[in-house]
């Protein structure tokens, strides 16, 4: 009978984590997106005008969601963040469009609330989530 080792080989930890370069580049996307998402807020909010708007706003629908759950989910490899986030900005999208159709009130406007106030309800909720983990830690520590 063969035993199985349970350590991870070193090619698969030294893929997950990337190159040493990639950590300076990771706040600089992450600043260039939301800066491009609260464009696409205003513009969404301000009404039609600019040829950029829908793309701005699709911007917005994608990062609302998706930055709340990455932000949850800081434990995970990248990509497993990244698709953990795009599934659950559909996610959050669908369950936004489908509740205003049903309540009669789909607005491009509307929406846009809609799902930014979803992602500020997962934001809190990842937030909240912290803070109680913290608090434990300290309550067993202490």
């Amino acid at each position: 009978m063969q035993t199985i080792d349970m350590k991870p080989s070193s090619s698969l930890t030294t893929r997950h984590r990337g190159s040493p370069g990639d950590g300076a580049k990771a706040p600089a996307l992450a600043a260039a997106w939301c800066s491009l998402a609260a464009v696409g807020t205003l513009l969404a909010l301000t009404g039609p005008g600019a040829p950029w708007h829908a793309a701005l706003t699709l911007v917005f629908l994608a990062a609302a969601p998706g930055g709340a759950v990455a932000l949850a989910l800081a434990g995970l490899d990248p990509w497993s963040r990244g698709v953990a986030a795009l599934g659950a900005a559909l996610a959050a999208n669908t369950l936004a469009a489908q509740t205003l159709l049903m309540l009669g009130a789909w607005s491009a406007r509307n929406g846009v609330v809609a799902v930014g106030a979803t992602g500020c309800l997962i934001l809190t909720g990842a937030l909240a989530g912290r803070l109680v983990r913290r608090a434990g830690r300290r309550e067993r520590v202490g």
